[in-house]
């Protein structure tokens, strides 16, 4: 008889643990409380990482898909063009197969939903997922059902997790804009980053006619945590070229306003026949665009433990055990790299400046190489 799993979430870790069943001929009931779980959002950075894990998930076909648009220049330069680090783009198409690309999210959630086959998703509040000697139980809106195991993938503020991990999402200092730019605004293939003093820009190519940004300000700047757009985008006023043109090209009430937030690491990865994935398990901070593919590389590990023992607490305990030390590096670089993005201090920017544009050439590719979690093609 096949194993029944419940999947808690239909945004990208959800869909992910769906292909990942899929290659395991499991059945999978998915549940979301949205309307229209696919709809929203503005883009997403899929690393090498990311494409790999997709790969092994069934959708081999979408890196080379993307291929045309994929991203082969770019680096982070400070609020006047002066350049501080070109990534490695081309060495990292060598080392692990794929240039990054850039997809609006809504394009990639359809690209997976297709490749599962377009299942039913269930539109239910979950609000408790528990363990069972036997499975899993899982309760909301639509009453209780019983299942072998479930998968919860419902974000940071996930309301299942809370029997596992009642953990509450901790704030950061600064907030976070995005948006997508219609029309040829920058170079195409292209993604930058520009440091200015507690405020950010980076933007990364989609296609040659569609480019995804995003702002961040420290909260002082702001005058209070509920500044909008209109106060927000002045202080980018003086920023270069590409900056002012993705502004120019994104119509205000198109763009995404955001607190910036993660989860303290540590939170349970499994417990019994139930496991954690994406947010719901270890939301980090977006500054180095890796969320998402630790969401897929969570499917993927599951779906190597659950080959090897079967959905079984052991094949769960192997995957948390696998997971655990990398989620909490993940969490903890990013909130780091982030406080440091956000300098505001003139004197501490110089001195983080001169120190990234003689440090990162020499230490780059040993950074990437712990944010890629790998160590070569496959």
């Amino acid at each position: 008889m096949r194993a029944r799993v419940a999947i808690i979430g239909a945004g990208i870790a959800g869909f992910a643990a769906g292909l990942a069943c899929r290659q395991l001929d499991v059945e999978f009931q998915l549940f979301d409380a949205a309307a229209d779980p696919l709809a929203g959002g503005a883009a997403i950075t899929l690393w090498p990482n990311a494409l790999r894990a997709l790969s092994e998930l069934g959708m081999r076909d979408l890196g080379s898909g993307l291929a045309a648009n994929a991203i082969t220049h770019g680096g982070i330069a400070t609020e006047r063009a002066a350049v501080l680090y070109e990534l490695p783009l081309v060495w990292m198409r060598k080392q692990y197969g794929y240039f990054p690309v850039c997809v609006r999210r809504d394009v990639l959630l359809f690209a997976m939903y297709k490749a599962l086959l377009r299942p039913t998703i269930a539109r239910a509040r979950v609000q408790r997922v528990f363990a069972q000697t036997d499975g899993a139980m899982v309760e909301g809106s639509h009453g209780r059902l019983a299942y072998d195991a479930a998968v919860i993938a419902d974000g940071i503020h996930s309301q299942a997790r809370h029997d596992i991990c009642p953990v509450q999402p901790r704030p950061t200092r600064y907030t976070a804009w995005r948006g997508i730019a219609q029309g040829p605004v920058v170079d195409p293939a292209t993604m930058w980053e520009y440091w200015g003093e507690g405020v950010r820009f980076g933007y990364a190519s989609i296609s040659p006619h569609a480019t995804y940004w995003f702002a961040t300000v420290n909260d002082r700047l702001l005058g209070g945590q509920d500044a909008g757009w209109d106060v927000a985008r002045r202080l980018f006023a003086g920023f270069p070229p590409p900056v002012r043109a993705c502004i120019a090209a994104t119509p205000d009430a198109d763009v995404l306003r955001h607190r910036v937030q993660d989860l303290p690491p540590g939170c349970p990865l499994a417990q019994g026949r139930i496991v954690l994935m994406g947010d719901a398990a270890h939301a980090i901070t977006p500054n180095l665009g890796f969320g998402g593919a630790l969401a897929v590389e969570d499917a993927a590990t599951w779906l190597r433990a659950v080959r090897n023992v079967g959905v079984s607490p052991a094949a769960f305990r192997i995957y948390a055990a696998q997971r655990r030390r990398r989620v909490r590096e993940m969490a903890y670089v990013t909130r780091q790299f982030g406080d440091v993005m956000q300098w505001q201090n003139q004197g501490m920017i110089h001195m983080r400046n001169g120190l990234f544009r003689i440090a990162a050439p020499m230490a780059g590719r040993l950074l990437w190489r712990r944010l890629l979690g790998s160590t070569g093609r496959p």
